[in-house]
């Protein structure tokens, strides 16, 4: 019985090692979702400012007020989106190019759409962080 057990063993093992990535495939899938709802949210949002904008100017009324309102929002939801992709790449064992967004694979050195050195902060510039963007070329 040794054997029968053995085999249960590891067939049970893959169903769970399945059910693990089909678990992590819905997670995925359901930000996936989110992410399309907040950009829909956010056409939305620059349809209503630009409706809104038309209106005051139209109508000759100061639209600072509602513009800097239908602005915050918009910030808030690029905010949302990006924490919702950051979460999902971090599923996918992806790393984000802070340049450009781009996915990249977690042992990249380089970004694969844009070519910067990945692990730099975008406001970091190659002197600040002690390193030229040629160091793997010099002798």
């Amino acid at each position: 019985m040794g054997i029968f057990e053995n085999i249960f063993m590891k067939a049970k093992g893959a169903v769970d090692a399945l059910g693990e990535k089909a678990g992590q495939f819905v997670d995925v899938s359901k930000l996936n979702i989110r992410v399309a709802e907040l950009k829909s949210d956010l056409k939305n949002e620059f349809e209503s400012l630009g409706k809104t904008v038309y209106n005051c100017e139209k109508n000759h009324i100061d639209s600072a007020q509602e513009t800097n309102t239908f602005v915050s929002n918009i910030d808030n939801i690029y905010i949302q989106i990006e924490e919702l992709k950051k979460q999902i790449a971090e599923m996918k064992n992806k790393v984000i190019c802070k340049f450009c967004g781009g996915a990249n694979e977690n042992n990249a050195l380089y970004c694969g759409k844009c070519g910067k050195k990945l692990g730099n902060s975008a406001s970091e510039s190659p002197e600040e962080s002690g390193e030229d963007d040629f160091s793997d070329f010099e002798d």
